[in-house]
């Protein structure tokens, strides 16, 4: 079973980088794609494949400011569930919030202590 997801894997990736480099015009033919029917999906799939990429970092982003925000022992509870709500249905824009309220004042204090 690992090596046909190791094999599916590899495949991905191999279109996404052909996806790629043929959205920036790394291939004479202006569409690689177009032989077998789909002209300019070159370059949809290239662009895709950023959004993904951004998508999934952002992602990433709020789910360590909410795992932050899990551990992070505040003066009173209702703080923790007042940010816990804020990240949870203000989502990204709730994570920037947070960072720049909660997270980074907290790591200039840090560092004034010491």
């Amino acid at each position: 079973m690992k090596k046909i997801s190791k094999l599916m894997a590899l495949v991905l990736i191999a279109f996404s980088a052909v996806g790629a480099a043929n959205a920036f015009g790394y291939f004479r033919n202006p569409d690689m794609y177009d032989f077998i029917g789909m002209p300019g999906f070159g370059m949809v799939m290239g662009l895709g494949a950023a959004a993904v990429l951004i998508g999934i970092l952002l992602f990433v982003f709020w789910l360590w400011m909410l795992a932050d925000c899990l551990k992070r022992d505040f003066k009173k509870d209702v703080e923790k569930i007042v940010w816990i709500l804020v990240l949870i249905f203000l989502h990204l824009l709730g994570a920037i919030i947070y960072y720049f309220v909660v997270k980074i004042p907290n790591k200039k204090a840090g560092k004034k202590g010491k």
